[in-house]
This record gives C-alpha cells, structure tokens and sequence, in this order.
C-alpha cells in the first residue's frame, strides 16, 4: 500500500509519521509520503491514483477544492463543505471525503458545548470545520465577499475583517487560516481583548501558535490543533485502510515530535 498527502507548500506535514505509525502498529505493509504539487501537475496526481500507483491521498493547502473535478463522487459532508481532504477507492469510484469537520467537532466537544463561534477564514477547513458546529456561527475572512458567500451557503452570518472585532458575544473563537504557521509564525490573525472565548487554532506546527500563547497569557482557555489533526488522520487512515487507529498513539507521537522540532 502506498499513500500521500499533496499539497504546495508540504514540507511542514507531520502525516507520513502519523500514518507510519498507525501502519505499523496495525501490522499493514505500506508507506505514506508526501508530494509537493504544482497546480499544473494535479491530474498527472490523480492519473497516479487511477493507475493504482498510489492507494489513496490526503490532500492540504491550496487543493482541497481544487481536487473535486477529477473524483467520481464525494461523501456528503464534503459536497456540502466544497472541499476534500480525504481521497480514496470505493469499489471502482474514487471517492472524496471531507474529514476536517468530524475532527475538529469532536475535538471541540470534549472541551465545550459553544453557542456562538467566531470562525476566522473561509477557506477549505473552514468549509469543512462549520457544518459541524453547534448553534451561531459568524465567518469573518480577508475577502469579506468570501465570507459572505460562505455565511450565505451554511446559513450563517459573516462579519467584515477587523484585527480588532468585538470579541465578547462568542464562546470560541476558532483561526482556520495559515496565520501563525511558518513563515507567519510570529503573526496572529486577530487582537485577544475583552474575550473570555475558548482560543481554537487548527495549526498543528507549530504549537503552540502565538495566537495561543496570548491566549493563555490572558487566562484563557485554549485548544492546539494537535487533537485535529490526529483525529480528522484517523478517519482517513480507517477509509484508506479499513482499520480504527490508536488516537492516544497517534497524539502522543505528534506531540513527542512537536516537542523535538
């Protein structure tokens, strides 16, 4: 078995370790590389998967949309998102998934049941993070035309881009965009004043993000994407493969390499 994750830039991912990892202690045969794809090289990708040469894919930033047209059918959670994270055989169809949503919920339902959520950016994790979310979402994004047309399609509200927004009527606050992953490190998307919100940050690498450091800074509470992201692996790893992976294995691996780099 041989699977990848794609994605321009890819160098960061830590999913070759974590997937490894779960290949190993599952007693599978395979590997799990990554590919740094140029837009113009993507269906030369996807021929890899019709042609067996790869078993599945996880796909990032900036293809998780732009996958969609060379699949045969999509799960419905990421038909309604518009984005893919997950691709991988059913039968003869080679199917797209979105994994991102599942994850994050149950990583945010083990720390909070939120009413109203801030969720920064409008991208394919966000897409695929908001369908999942309990009560009032607001979107706000760069492109505030974006944020609108996003808040229109889930039925939920969006807000024009400010670093400086009124933070006090949410109970979590989620960052869904590249702010604070290298080389933006030392940037976050949005000033923590007045807030007593749960600080969610998807970022994986580094963490924790600055957004999150600030965040405990001012006594509040905060969720790493560390969680996520080995959760949102696992339900890919349980389509490529047909097995439950170890999720205490998985984190304790991601977090030990975090702690290392």
């Amino acid at each position: 078995m041989h699977f990848a994750v794609i994605g321009h830039p890819i160098a960061h991912s830590l999913s070759p370790m974590l997937h490894e990892t779960w290949l190993k202690a599952a007693g599978l045969f395979g590997c799990y590389t990554m590919v740094d794809v140029e837009a113009e090289e993507l269906e030369s990708l996807v021929l890899q998967l019709r042609t067996r040469q790869l078993d599945g894919i996880n796909v990032t930033i900036p293809y998780k949309s732009a996958i969609i047209p060379f699949l045969d059918r999509l799960e419905p959670a990421a038909a309604r998102a518009g984005a893919v994270n997950t691709v991988y055989w059913d039968g003869d169809d080679l199917v797209g998934a979105n994994t991102d949503g599942t994850g994050f919920a149950r990583a945010l339902a083990s720390r909070t049941n939120a009413e109203r959520t801030l969720v920064i950016g409008a991208g394919g994790a966000a897409r695929g993070i908001i369908p999942m979310l309990p009560g009032h979402v607001t979107i706000m994004n760069r492109t505030n035309q974006t944020a609108e047309r996003v808040a229109d399609e889930f039925g939920q509200h969006a807000v024009a881009w400010s670093r400086t927004i009124d933070l006090t009527p949410y109970d979590v606050i989620i960052n869904t965009t590249s702010v604070g992953m290298a080389p933006q490190i030392e940037e976050t998307p949005i000033d923590l004043t007045a807030t007593t919100a749960l600080i969610c940050d998807i970022i994986y690498r580094p963490t924790p993000t600055r957004l999150l450091r600030e965040a405990t800074a001012s006594g509040l509470d905060t969720l790493d994407g560390v969680l996520m992201f080995v959760l949102q692996a696992a339900e890919a790893f349980e389509r490529f493969t047909g097995h439950k992976p170890d999720i205490a294995l998985g984190e304790q691996v991601i977090r030990k390499q975090l702690e290392e780099l």
